[in-house]
């Protein structure tokens, strides 16, 4: 399988560990983009990953599945670089990747904003 894919094993579909995520995980602040993570345990994929668009910020399906592309695209083309770096760190970690912003951005911005925040998230676990 090729390292860019986003494979559905690669999500977060649990409930009860996004609520753990939200209520017990760290955060980073990168603008537009808000990456709360928590350390888990190194499988097959070191990392999991949710994207979320707040209903509240974004009334319009169509303006939250526009962003949710995005930040998806930014994340699948950064994975081959975060997961090489956390398995020599030998670290597993989930995530949820939250839009913060009022206004749509452009892709670019979306991806310079995660991959910044993934070396961050990089710098803090290791």
């Amino acid at each position: 399988m090729s390292d860019f894919s986003f494979s559905k094993k690669e999500r977060i579909t649990s409930r009860k560990i996004l609520s753990s995520l939200f209520s017990e995980g760290k955060a980073i602040q990168v603008h537009p983009l808000r990456i709360i993570y928590q350390s888990a345990p190194a499988g097959n994929h070191p990392a999991a990953v949710a994207i979320a668009v707040p209903k509240r910020i974004f009334r319009k399906a169509a303006d939250r599945n526009l962003l949710k592309r995005r930040i998806r695209e930014a994340y699948r083309l950064n994975k081959p670089f975060f997961h090489s770096n956390l398995r020599k760190l030998d670290r597993g970690v989930n995530l949820v990747i939250l839009y913060q912003h009022h206004q749509k951005v452009d892709y670019h911005s979306i991806h310079d904003a995660l991959q910044q925040g993934l070396e961050i998230l990089l710098q803090e676990i290791s």
